[in-house]
């Protein structure tokens, strides 16, 4: 091998194999020289300009690993030598060394934990905080993993690699599972209402039922246990296009809906929407006697409803559809399926033809209009009703304030009277002191009473016109009848 630069000269017999480019390492890289008369191999570093012997070949280029201190290398030599190397730091490989791909340190928070296992098969645990390098020949089963936080309201269903059995950890505080360990799943406790109840089945098979106005209003469940769920139908025609997974049974009266066909006596196809206001009263039959509560109290409730409409012709349904629906639904069915079917009410129901339907909706006009007028014409009534009894109630207060007028005007003359009769007496029994008797004692006073009359009928501006006939008076004689009656 001849190393440039420069010329050289040959002599005869000579000639040149093949000519090849110098290795030309950078800051960080290497090369790896295989000597084929020696069979050794030797590694050059950059940075630097390597010329190659006449029997050396290039069988390997590459960079050096750059290292941080979150990362490492597995360097394995080929005499079965395996160890790490930890960052920070730039690694140059020997010529018999094989370094694999960077790693990541793991870096385990105080809540997170990683499974390994060594050469020999056996499992351990590494929990943080710390960073963790593994061995070269140790292995990381699963990602890091993090603890589970053990309340009154969460438990850790754990499985034991080693038998296989199951157990739920409750015991409060930061779980961390041991080597042979498997975390199933982290359970919620059920927190049950007073109107709640819930189903789940044992190992056995055997169904529990849990309510919430028992003792055992919160729990968990247990192992080997799963709850019983059950998918109600939400669709209008409960068809089961549409459900919902129902584990929690609410007890409480609620409302849905349900739609279906049939037909009136005269052959009248309606389309009905029936609201139906029902309660879960079992819940052990519930479950027990059906899959589908929803669905099979509307499907029974809908057979007893065609049955009645059958016999109705359309114009009597429109009347009494609502009383109609609502005899029709009365059943022992829902009671031996743990449900009270408390009412059903129409909701709106139309004819499934567009020309009935129609016909239909003139129908109702009419009759809606029709009840306007009655209702109209009943609010007039009761206005004019109102009116009279209004005026009947003024004429009987009238007839009270006249009354109570009358027994004050009779209060005043028995006042007056009283008053009259006293006077009269002080004066009889004035004259009868001086021997005048009674009765002339008397025709004096109203004689006395008539001069007053007299007097103030001059005083006055009225105009009084009387004949001597009608008061049987004679003004010339007045002063010797006087005198006459006073004797």
């Amino acid at each position: 091998a001849v190393n440039g630069p420069g010329c050289e000269c040959y002599s005869c017999g000579t000639c040149v194999s093949k000519e090849r480019s110098s290795v030309m390492l950078t800051n960080g890289s290497y090369a790896v020289i295989f000597d084929e008369e020696t069979g050794n191999k030797k590694v050059k570093y950059g940075p630097s300009v390597t010329f190659m012997g006449a029997r050396e070949e290039l069988v390997e280029r590459g960079n050096c690993p750059k290292l941080n201190k979150q990362q490492y290398i597995v360097v394995t030599d080929t005499s079965g030598g395996v160890k790490n190397v930890v960052g920070p730091t730039l690694y140059s490989p020997g010529p018999y060394e094989t370094v694999s791909a960077i790693k990541p340190v793991y870096c385990l928070a105080k809540n997170e934990y990683i499974r390994i296992k060594d050469q020999d098969g056996k499992y351990r645990i590494e929990k943080g905080e710390q960073c963790f390098v593994p061995d070269p020949l140790e292995e990381v089963i699963d990602d890091v993993q993090k603890a589970v936080y053990v309340d009154q309201h969460h438990a850790v269903l754990v499985r034991n690699d080693d038998t296989g059995s199951l157990s739920l950890i409750t015991q409060h505080g930061l779980f961390f599972p041991t080597p042979y360990q498997q975390i199933e799943e982290v359970r919620t406790k059920i927190i049950l209402e007073d109107y709640h109840s819930v189903v789940y089945k044992d190992a056995t098979g055997k169904f529990h039922f849990v309510h919430g106005d028992s003792e055992m209003r919160d729990f968990f469940l247990p192992p080997f246990c799963e709850l019983v769920e059950q998918k109600w139908s939400t669709d209008l025609r409960k068809e089961r296009s549409e459900w919902k997974n129902v584990w929690l049974f609410d007890r409480r009266p609620t409302f849905m809906s349900y739609a279906f066909n049939c037909r009136t006596n005269d052959n009248v196809e309606l389309v009905i929407v029936v609201s139906f206001f029902w309660s879960i009263i079992d819940v052990k039959l519930l479950v027990q006697k059906s899959a589908d509560p929803p669905g099979d109290t509307c499907a029974h409730a809908r057979s007893r409803i065609i049955e009645q409409v059958a016999k109705v012709k359309l114009l009597e349904f429109l009347e009494n559809f609502n009383s109609i629906v609502s005899q029709a639904v009365h059943s022992d069915f829902y009671e031996q399926r743990g449900v009270n079917l408390l009412s059903a009410e129409v909701l709106k129901f139309s004819c499934a033809s567009s020309d009935t339907n129609k016909i239909l909706q003139d129908i109702i006009k009419e009759t809606a209009d029709r009840l306007a007028k009655k209702e109209r014409q009943k609010g007039e009534n009761e206005v004019s009703l109102s009116r009279l009894g209004g005026e009947i109630e003024e004429e009987k207060l009238k007839k009270d304030l006249i009354e109570l007028r009358k027994s004050h005007l009779k209060i005043e003359a028995k006042i007056e009277g009283e008053a009259e009769g006293l006077k009269l007496k002080a004066f009889i029994d004035k004259l009868a002191e001086k021997g005048t008797d009674t009765d002339k004692a008397m025709k004096m006073f109203l004689m006395l009473r008539k001069l007053d009359s007299i007097k103030v009928l001059s005083e006055s501006e009225a105009n009084m016109f009387m004949s001597p006939n009608d008061v049987n008076l004679s003004i010339g004689q007045m002063y010797p009848v006087l005198s006459q009656e006073l004797v």
